[in-house]
């Protein structure tokens, strides 16, 4: 659940500052026309929501108006729209808190995307395979970021993309609970509680963030075909394989799915959760264990 209130428009430009992809801030009422300025053939755009539940892709023209009419939609009324010039490169968030004048960083996670003009993690993991110099540059950046964010005890979630040119900061959120998902690949994979660590700093306490175990951990979001559900099939077999901890089926036969656009239609049918001896190998469970997983569903259309 994000702090950013739709109506704090000063934390909302002290963020947008911090940013660096160029990013406006633009009215929910904005025109067509002000999104096909910024658009260019070299990079794609994104259109994000304020809480970030949503993000689109612009990759051509034709693409602007479904993107932004979801953005508008999506948002709450009255929220601002965030647009920016996207980067490539490796994703990861880092989740870390502020205490009072100071900086505690908990984990970094690494991310991967659905396809297509919705940019909705599918898959999220731990430990992430970046370089130790890369680690320690995402580390300062975030602590040097921080140090300009509202003094108070809440948690932050940086995005950060690394590429060949460095490390830049693309969204940050700040939070008042941190992700159920993240919680639970974080408890499985380093032993680290982040909902005590939560607590604690929601209480002005010194929180404790030493892992007790060392593990790859993936979660897998089930994406299928969007339509009335029609059988789920080989839930059990997944359950049994080596390395799966957890397998979440949210849905139902009858149940109507929609196509996955955001964060909250990704959670309505659920996931997979998988340990390794590495990363590697948890995502590489993880993502199996999904493809395994049959949701048949029949067109909303007659």
């Amino acid at each position: 659940m994000s702090q950013i209130e739709k109506t704090d428009i000063q934390k909302i430009n002290t963020i947008t500052t911090l940013l660096e992809t160029t990013t406006k801030i633009m009215s929910n009422e904005i025109e067509e026309t002000s999104i096909n300025s910024m658009f260019n053939e070299t990079n794609p755009l994104w259109v994000r929501t304020v809480d970030n539940q949503f993000c689109g892709i612009i990759n051509d023209s034709n693409d602007i108006k479904l993107i932004l009419s979801t953005a508008q939609r999506k948002s709450e009324k009255g929220s601002p729209i965030f647009v920016q010039q996207g980067i490539e490169g490796k994703t990861c968030y880092l989740i870390g808190y502020r205490m009072s004048y100071h900086f505690f960083p908990v984990e970094i996670f690494g991310v991967e995307f659905i396809p297509g003009n919705y940019r909705i993690p599918r898959l999220l993991w731990l430990p992430v395979e970046f370089s130790g110099k890369e680690l320690k540059g995402i580390t300062e950046k975030a602590k040097e970021v921080s140090r300009n964010l509202p003094i108070g005890y809440y948690g932050i979630l940086f995005e950060f993309i690394v590429n060949a040119q460095g490390i830049f900061l693309s969204f940050i959120d700040l939070f008042f609970q941190p992700d159920e998902e993240m919680c639970q690949i974080c408890k499985e994979g380093t032993g680290i509680d982040l909902m005590q660590i939560h607590q604690t700093i929601e209480n002005h306490g010194i929180p404790n963030s030493v892992p007790t175990r060392e593990l790859g951990c993936a979660i897998a979001w089930i994406i299928p075909h969007s339509g009335i559900v029609q059988s789920i099939k080989n839930i059990e077999k997944v359950q049994n394989t080596e390395g799966i901890k957890q397998v979440q089926v949210k849905v139902h036969e009858g149940d109507s799915l929609t196509h996955v656009t955001d964060i909250e239609s990704r959670n309505k049918t659920g996931y997979v959760i998988a340990i390794g001896p590495d990363a590697f190998t948890a995502r590489n469970r993880a993502l199996s264990a999904v493809s395994r997983i049959q949701i048949n569903t029949r067109n909303l259309l007659p």
